[in-house]
């Protein structure tokens, strides 16, 4: 009986250490475990173009009309302001197009990329049905040949807005027939002393080799390992994440994540509001 609660104390404290080291910034000689590569604290009065680019329209414009997804908004580069240190990006019911709503996707393709890496954004999200706010990464290359999912994609926080106590975090891939596949985990914030998707929180990824973690204020909440990704459809290629990914920020509207559900009738306009960007990489 001793023996069992003795390992079981040690299995505690192990996972405790390992949770403290994948988000602490610090190692046991006092030098930084991990050294900032790229940030973006927003403090400038527009985009910095040199780090990203606006995806513009209904996703036709790249072969995938809903962007795959059945979404219902139309991407501009006109739905996002800075202000007072934040980057905003504004979902808006007006006529677009064929589409009813406006809203922006950002990403860095072609601006930056890396592979392995802790990723991290301070971002506060809209408590608004309909809506789809996303954090999230894509492989650098262009992926047409491979084809999603096989290419893989790191999705670092999703939210239905109507949810306004979670958050989530997934891993896209292919099964051992070549099928999609995903790994998927929740954070459920205790709204008494976490507050909601409103409030401002961490998300991020600790992203290794063999493992990549998600965590919501340092807070691991799920981890996935090579062993889950390195199926029989990757035998003869190599991990799909072992290259360099992009980071993507974007506020669907609709769309399947959560089943198509859209804003109350009378919405107007609603705001993904990002605080800063942060990104580095082993020391």
């Amino acid at each position: 009986m001793k023996k069992t609660i003795l390992s079981a104390l040690v299995l505690l404290l192990s996972l405790v250490s390992c949770q403290k080291e994948s988000t602490d910034n610090s190692s046991s000689d006092s030098k930084p475990l991990w050294k900032m590569v790229f940030n973006d604290e927003f403090d400038e009065n527009k985009l910095n173009t040199e780090n990203y680019d606006f995806m513009i329209g209904d996703g036709s414009l790249y072969g995938m009309k809903g962007y795959g997804n059945n979404e219902k908004q139309y991407y501009t580069d006109s739905n996002s302001s800075l202000e007072n240190g934040v980057l905003s990006i504004m979902a808006k019911k007006e006529k677009q197009g064929d589409c009813s709503y406006t809203s922006s996707r950002i990403r860095t393709k072609g601006k930056f990329s890396l592979t392995y890496g802790k990723i991290e954004a301070r971002i506060s999200l809209p408590e608004v049905k309909g809506l789809w706010p996303a954090f999230w990464m894509l492989p650098e290359d262009d992926f047409e040949e491979q084809g999603w999912p096989h290419s893989g994609e790191i999705d670092i926080m999703e939210a239905k807005g109507r949810v306004d106590n979670m958050i989530s975090g997934t891993l896209h891939f292919t099964d051992d027939d070549n099928k999609h596949a995903y790994k998927t985990g929740n954070k459920v914030f205790d709204v008494s002393k976490e507050g909601t998707i409103a409030d401002y929180h961490v998300y991020g990824i600790i992203w290794r080799k063999e493992k990549i973690s998600w965590y919501c204020d340092d807070e691991v909440y799920m981890s996935v390992n090579i062993s889950d990704w390195m199926t029989d459809s990757y035998k003869e290629s190599s991990s799909p994440f072992d290259k360099p990914f992009h980071i993507l920020f974007n506020m669907a509207v609709g769309g399947d994540y959560d089943n198509g559900v859209l804003p109350p009738s009378d919405f107007e306009e609603s705001c993904m509001d990002i605080d800063y960007l942060r990104v580095y990489q082993l020391n």
